[in-house]
């Protein structure tokens, strides 16, 4: 089936439930193939015999590519607004960075920090948290099942960093730093 149909990921990332995309690509193949079969009919009529590659291609390449390239587009889509999430996420962790040098708590710096930021991304992260704060969840887990998802590796990193740095002691800024950096 790889291939056929774009990764559930990449849906989730660009906000397409699977049961829309699919009826998207069913209604645009079919209109495909209409379009194919019109042109072949209308072309029998003018012309009177076609070759029978065009006729073949006109009937069933049209559709085929007309779905390709939907899929293709989704692909390519999810790729660019997952490179834009994890520029997002590295400016995140810079804001929530200062925030804590400044004196604030973790929570409210991650709180502060999703509230700074605009666009898609920053959207996507303040719901995250949004999510946990009403459940009474973990930041770090909301902002991993994000991740998982979306398929935006850099915030499952950062979220299993931040949590081994919370487990073990370690300071939290300079982990948060260092996964910044990384990302950029």
């Amino acid at each position: 089936m790889k291939g056929l149909l774009p990764e559930v990921s990449d849906l989730a990332l660009l906000g397409i439930t699977e049961v829309d995309f699919i009826r998207r690509l069913i209604q645009r193949t079919i209109f495909a193939t209409v379009c194919g079969l019109s042109s072949t009919i209308l072309w029998i009529f003018l012309w009177n015999n076609p070759p029978f590659i065009a006729v073949m291609f006109l009937c069933f390449a049209v559709p085929i590519l007309s779905w390709h390239s939907a899929v293709k587009r989704v692909a390519t889509a999810s790729q660019i607004r997952r490179s834009d999430m994890d520029l997002a996420v590295a400016v995140y962790l810079d804001l929530v960075n200062v925030l804590l040098a400044g004196g604030a708590g973790v929570e409210t710096a991650m709180l502060a920090a999703a509230g700074a930021g605009d666009g898609f991304s920053f959207e996507q992260i303040r719901l995250a948290l949004v999510r946990a704060q009403s459940s009474r969840g973990s930041y770090w887990d909301s902002l991993r099942e994000l991740g998982e998802r979306t398929g935006v590796e850099s915030l499952e990193d950062v979220a299993h960093s931040v949590q081994l740095a919370g487990e073990h002691g370690a300071r939290i800024r300079q982990s948060l730093a260092a996964k910044a950096t990384a990302l950029r």
